[in-house]
């Protein structure tokens, strides 16, 4: 299956680079070479992540409004308000992030998702799928058309080019513009660096993060990240975010969002900033079950 999917992968690269010429041609032609090295590998994507994750809870009702008509939330107890459900906000720096080889295709490049995790195909039951819960990564947003290409055209997520206007997570700022909307955040730190066991919240933010995922609302093909909690740094950040309307969903709130640091006391959800390496699958199918 592995290999299947695999060669998928390389053939929509391949018919890219016979259509479209300029950067791809030198960019993804030569991924092909990686690939190959990489196929007796499950994740031959890596890269080193600097950013902040910041989950928003909104009513359930707003959020099942934000997916695909063939899903429904999966109910989430004890560490959310009744009747809530988290969107998580992404975004951060890829550093060195591309295929195991070769490494000079390894770029750095700004991303921002916007995900819903936890959710659930609604005819689950007559599936019976060995993996039931998803996370939907619904918007991407990076500064490099060569990374909005792969994203789009070998994972199926929606991803589209920005212009970043002040990036620098050193100086608690992330700012960028898509077709003259605007998204900005602003962070200031809270705790100092840590191991991610010296936050009891953070183990929300490993659950999401490990879950699969998918962009495509047909849900044909998912993929995962694989991230190194163990030697990860963390730490809380108080953050502000303001939102242009339609920027990410019509349904997300407008005005400016004022979200608490990740709270150590109670192990509640709130924003934190991550230092961390990772690795990727590609695409396989999402029905397929681990071995």
């Amino acid at each position: 299956m592995y290999k299947q999917v695999q060669c998928k992968a390389l053939y929509m690269i391949r018919l890219k680079c016979e259509n479209r010429m300029e950067v791809y041609i030198f960019h993804w032609c030569f991924l092909l070479l990686a690939l190959f090295h990489g196929s007796n590998q499950a994740d031959v994507i890596i890269g080193h992540y600097k950013a902040w994750w910041a989950a928003v809870t909104l009513p359930n009702t707003t959020v099942q409004a934000m997916l695909p008509d063939d899903f429904e939330l999966v109910t989430i107890k004890d560490w959310i308000p009744p009747g809530t459900h988290p969107v998580v906000l992404e975004m951060g720096m890829e550093h060195d992030c591309g295929p195991v080889w070769p490494k000079p295709l390894q770029s750095t490049f700004m991303e921002f998702k916007y995900e819903i995790p936890f959710i659930k195909r609604k005819d689950i039951i007559k599936r019976k799928d060995s993996e039931a819960t998803f996370n939907y990564k619904s918007i991407i947003y990076v500064d490099s058309e060569a990374e909005s290409f792969a994203s789009r055209e070998v994972y199926r997520l929606n991803s589209s080019v920005v212009k970043p206007v002040n990036v620098s997570l050193e100086n608690g700022a992330f700012e960028f513009n898509y077709n003259d909307l605007t998204f900005k955040a602003n962070a200031t730190p809270k705790g100092a660096w840590n191991t991610t066991d010296a936050y009891p919240g953070f183990k929300q933010y490993m659950n999401i993060m490990n879950l699969k995922w998918f962009g495509s609302p047909e849900l044909t093909e998912c993929a995962q990240h694989h991230y190194d909690f163990t030697s990860a740094k963390i730490r809380p950040a108080a953050m502000t975010v303001s939102v242009d309307h339609n920027l990410l969903s019509p349904m997300f709130p407008q005005g400016v969002l004022r979200l608490p640091g990740l709270d150590t006391a109670h192990g509640d959800l709130g924003t934190v900033e991550v230092d961390i390496h990772f690795t990727m699958t590609l695409p396989e199918s999402c029905d397929q079950k681990k071995t």
